[in-house]
């Protein structure tokens, strides 16, 4: 038939395991990833941005009413393209809009840490993960120059400034400090070991 229009042309082939991880869950998902041999990334409506200053690269934007609406900004172009196939498809994107998960919690190094941790549980607190944090968890910053024996520092941002709470001697005593403040629960006896 002379009248048909051209196949379109296949996917490009990932670059990265990300990208191929995207591309394994569209076919999991049955949905298939649209390729464009006019756009740059080798995907509809996703453009690759190199000078982008995130390590998101890869642009999302969608025709709608004769305008070009932005969705948002993937690390991969195959995630970009599996959002805008899920979205076609009328399904939820709100997973890949979300940021990651938070990194599992560190395994205590001291029986101090691992009991702050336990006491953590009885309580039914979590302890706030952070791969930002030298010392694993949220707010914490491990500090060995200190010269006390409590070299972990714990601030918390409140009105656009950084707040002193503490110094403390094991990462999780002061990570369970943070998880209680923000339970808001009393504090004031975590100036010692929990008992």
């Amino acid at each position: 038939d002379l009248t048909a229009p051209p196949p379109a042309p296949p996917p490009p082939a990932p670059s990265t395991a990300a990208g191929a991880e995207a591309v394994r869950q569209a076919g999991r998902e049955g949905l298939t990833l649209t390729a464009s041999s006019s756009s740059n990334s080798g995907y509809r409506g996703v453009t690759f941005k190199p000078k982008e200053r995130s390590s998101k690269k890869y642009e999302l934007r969608v025709g709608s009413g004769g305008k070009q609406n932005f969705l948002g900004l993937f690390a991969t172009a195959e995630e970009a393209a599996l959002f805008y196939a899920r979205r076609e498809a009328g399904r939820d994107t709100s997973d890949l809009t979300a940021p990651p998960p938070a990194p599992p919690p560190p395994a205590p190094s001291t029986a101090a840490g691992a009991e702050a941790v336990r006491q953590a549980g009885r309580e039914g607190l979590t302890l706030t993960a952070s791969s930002s944090s030298n010392s694993g968890y949220r707010g914490v910053t491990f500090k060995p120059k200190e010269r006390s024996s409590k070299k972990y520092e714990l601030r918390v941002g409140s009105g656009g400034k950084q707040n002193f709470l503490g110094l403390f001697a094991t990462a999780e005593e002061a990570a369970l400090f943070y998880a209680r403040r923000e339970a808001g629960r009393d504090t004031s006896d975590l100036t010692a070991p929990p008992p």
